[in-house]
């Protein structure tokens, strides 16, 4: 089981390394989601941790990115201007700006210090899935369910490329991760059917495509219990890795669980699980010192895990947008 989880996991995280290639426009089949209901619950969805670990974003279904301050607790600011709920809310390498993505099917760019927005990114047909910055902070990558893979100016806000990996019809043409190379020359992305695209981040060219799994990994089936893999995060020295599962009972028709796992990344040993969000866990982040794993879910409380006693730390829980100044 260890095994088999393991390896799951690490496809995953290879997926959050991913990107798109130069080929007639996309078939995809997708449709734009659903707008937001009314008064929309802050569920957690994404988080992004600062270098210092003194500030957290996080990415909510309400369609709001909040900016905390960790030692106090306390949302400092929102940034407000998607429609829908993000997906992710990411630093700049330099952290003065930070790119979301969302069912909009926008992404965006905002000024961390004023919290204004910069740029409003389109051009997608179906939400935008994840955003990436280049290692220098100069491109900007976006990926969505529609098959794009757009590349931007950071600068500027326009537009330099749009890729596509598949035209197909008959496959899950979406892109769900992206990511660039360490020198930023390469981008990778993860694939709705299943593959790994490698680029040139220079021509736009597809360099690479290998097949990492049969088809996307949502879920997995054992005995009745439907076990679906969420985030995966690797620690900061690249000794543990940690993924979230949610059991769903067939037979009861409700969810038995929603569980993180930790495990040492060189023997396969799990070391800890920690439960106690009551929804799907969005978003993993491990502090840089490695002492603790923050956990974002939809019921819309962020944990932290202390990683010595292997006990929850505390608990912050997102305000209600009308709260919030």
């Amino acid at each position: 089981m260890i095994r088999l989880v393991l390896h799951l996991s690490c496809v995953a995280a290879l997926l959050l390394l991913s990107f798109t290639s130069c080929r007639a426009q996309t078939i995809s089949r997708c449709q734009p989601e659903r707008d937001l209901p009314q008064n929309p619950k802050p569920g957690v969805v994404g988080l992004n941790l600062s270098r210092d670990g003194e500030t957290l974003v996080t990415a909510g279904a309400d369609g709001k990115i909040r900016i905390w301050n960790v030692a106090t607790g306390q949302v400092e600011r929102t940034l407000s201007g998607h429609t829908n709920s993000l997906y992710k809310a990411e630093f700049s390498p330099n952290e003065k700006l930070i790119a979301s993505s969302s069912r909009d099917r926008t992404a965006r760019i905002w000024d961390f210090a004023t919290g204004r927005e910069l740029y409003k990114l389109t051009g997608f047909r179906c939400s935008v899935k994840s955003v990436a910055f280049s290692p220098n902070g100069k491109t900007l990558a976006v990926v969505g369910n529609d098959g794009m893979l757009k590349l931007w100016n950071v600068e500027t806000g326009k537009e330099l490329k749009s890729l596509v990996h598949s035209n197909s019809p008959d496959v899950d043409t979406s892109v769900y991760s992206v990511v660039f190379s360490s020198d930023g020359k390469k981008i990778y992305a993860g694939n709705g059917d299943g593959t790994i695209s490698k680029w040139d981040a220079a021509t736009g060219k597809e360099t690479r495509s290998w097949k990492a799994h049969g088809g996307t990994v949502f879920a997995l089936a054992f005995s009745g219990l439907l076990e679906q893999l969420h985030p995966v995060a690797f620690s900061p020295d690249g000794k543990l890795i940690a993924a979230a599962f949610v059991g769903f009972d067939e037979k009861q028709g409700q969810y038995a669980y929603h569980r993180i796992f930790v495990w040492n990344v060189k023997t396969g040993e799990k070391l800890f699980t920690f439960e106690g969000h009551k929804l799907d866990i969005g978003a993993l982040v491990f502090t840089l010192d490695n002492r603790f794993l923050i956990s974002g879910s939809n019921d819309t409380t962020i944990k932290f895990w202390d990683l010595k006693t292997g006990q929850e730390s505390r608990t912050l829980t997102q305000p209600p947008s009308k709260t919030i100044n």
